[in-house]
């Protein structure tokens, strides 16, 4: 599955209508589909988004829980109950709902950030804000970063002879 990668703000027009991303378009599409999942996040004040692989994610993680317990029925509600398709029309843009945007506080622009097997939609201000803080905790994190399958260079003690 490829990854939504990259950093992009375009404009919202003032019926909500906002050009997704070339690339963002391109994997939604080959997944099957011409729009978005989208929904409001429940972590902060942005927008979660993605294709039909994004959510079956989503489905894996909820169904993982038991189907009547507070947990599952918590996430669903979060993550399927405020969620909608969008559309996308055919120019490359798709109208985010008044919700979204009063929820996102997005008005003239949309910042669209890519996050692996899902992309964020966020106010451009905001986003910046959070990705200063983001940019200063990473820093922390350097000790996580270690390839999966290190590689070993011949002289090296990665073992063997």
């Amino acid at each position: 599955m490829e990854s939504f990668r990259g950093r992009f703000t375009n404009k919202v027009d003032a019926k909500g209508r906002v050009s997704v991303p070339a690339k963002f378009r391109t994997i939604v599409i080959a997944q099957g589909m011409n729009g978005i999942i989208c929904s409001p996040s429940f972590k902060g004040p942005y927008l979660e988004a993605g294709g039909p692989a994004y959510g079956a994610m989503l489905d894996q993680m909820i169904n993982r829980l038991g189907m009547f317990s507070d947990e599952h029925d918590n996430l669903a509600a979060a993550l399927y109950g405020e969620s909608q398709e969008l559309s996308l029309d055919g120019d490359g843009r798709l109208i985010l709902p008044e919700e979204f945007r009063e929820y996102a506080h997005i008005k003239g622009e949309a910042t669209f950030v890519g996050f692996g097997a899902r992309f964020l939609i966020w106010e451009p201000a905001a986003y910046n804000e959070f990705r200063t803080k983001a940019l200063s905790d990473a820093k922390s994190l350097g000790d996580l970063m270690q390839p999966a399958n290190p590689v070993v260079t011949p002289g090296s003690n990665g073992g063997g002879a």
